[in-house]
């Protein structure tokens, strides 16, 4: 596939469909649409230089199509994209110089951890589904209620992008719950036999979705590359046992008041076991990118929460944003987020996370 657009331009005529998941509030079709020009802007390049940073645009679009993320995902000139919603979940389903994009949003910045504090957390069986092991109920309730209708918008994406030959590639992206969401919809494509497996999935910030079981089939089956920026205490969320037993007596308590909000439901047998799943690739205080992430990193990770940021919501939020202010844009697409001096936010580095898929080792870490 390409790796950038030929035409500058070629976001201009790129339109947004609204559409309702059914048994929302606005039933059917909603009749909106915005046009994408009003999202470009002569301060940012007019697309990602990489896929990885198109996926990146492509998330932050998800949030909604503004400038410069819309433009640089590379959507296709003349083409429509199609936003899902239903209740607070929702879906960009888009054409781009890749394939067929589709990036779920995460969750809205006024109440970033808020996700965490509700008895969905915990890992439950996916009752009636193919892939083994257990998953987080409020992400998998998340993705099933607008999953008929991303399943038609992407069959129909798919069907007028074939034009009789093969099929474009499906790559799926998130951040924050919104990737959480591409993972479990990636796991959903893989087993429906009128659906590709997807391509690739990749995601920023994540929380985790499932057990070990759940992560030895999808690493199996799904390619994904995981990026945590440093200080984001997100990717380490839902814990493990091991996580839970490496963190000091300040940050357990932290952790355990986004886990149980309500210390009156809070189960102290309960023991935690989400694990991480696809290649996972940390971006360290100097904006690299590390792409062997070990049990000994995560270990000075955690030290790093504990005494880095004195355990303030503060920083962790602004450790896990996803705009051209955070450290996922400055290390992954820095070209994106150029000042009107022309100066970059980020520094390039070491891209073999992204560019280099076939030599990537798809061994989690836990």
């Amino acid at each position: 596939m390409p790796e950038s657009s030929s035409d500058p331009d070629e976001c201009n005529a790129t339109t947004v469909e609204a559409v309702a998941a059914p048994e929302s509030i606005d039933r059917g079709v909603a009749a909106a649409t915005a046009s994408a020009t009003a999202s470009a802007t002569a301060t940012a390049t007019a697309t990602a230089t990489t896929l990885d940073g198109r996926l990146l645009c492509a998330a932050e679009s998800a949030y909604g199509v503004r400038s410069p993320y819309f433009r640089c995902g590379s959507f296709l000139r003349g083409t429509t994209a199609k936003l899902i919603r239903r209740s607070v979940n929702s879906v960009l389903v888009g054409a781009t110089v890749d394939g067929v994009v589709v990036s779920f949003r995460g969750t809205v910045r006024s109440s970033t951890l808020d996700w965490f504090q509700n008895a969905a957390t915990l890992l439950s069986p996916a009752k009636g589904e193919k892939f083994a092991g257990r998953v987080h109920v409020g992400f998998y309730r998340a993705v099933k209620s607008i999953w008929d209708a991303l399943r038609d918008v992407l069959l129909e994406f798919l069907s007028s992008s074939s034009g009789g030959g093969a099929r474009k590639p499906v790559y799926l992206t998130g951040h924050s719950k919104g990737g959480s969401l591409a993972s479990i919809a990636a796991i959903l494509m893989h087993f429906d036999p009128d659906l590709p497996a997807p391509e690739r999935v990749t995601v920023f910030g994540s929380a985790r979705v499932g057990d070990s079981a759940f992560r030895e089939e999808y690493d199996r089956v799904v390619r994904q590359v995981t990026y945590e920026n440093r200080l984001d205490i997100v990717p380490f969320l839902p814990p493990s046992r091991y996580i839970m037993e490496d963190m000091d007596e300040n940050l357990t308590s932290v952790v355990d008041s986004m886990l149980w909000p309500d210390k009156r439901t809070r189960r102290r047998d309960y023991i935690w076991g989400y694990q991480p799943i696809g290649k996972r690739c940390y971006i360290d205080e100097g904006r690299k990118i590390v792409t062997e992430v070990t049990r000994e990193l995560d270990d000075f990770r955690i030290k790093e929460f504990e005494e880095a940021t004195f355990l303030r919501f503060d920083v962790f939020v602004e450790a896990h944003r996803s705009d051209c202010l955070g450290g996922y844009f400055q290390a992954i697409a820095p070209e994106v987020c150029m000042a009107g001096t022309g100066e970059l936010l980020g520094h390039f580095h070491d891209a073999s996370c992204k560019e280099h898929w076939d030599e990537i080792n798809f061994r989690s870490n836990t």
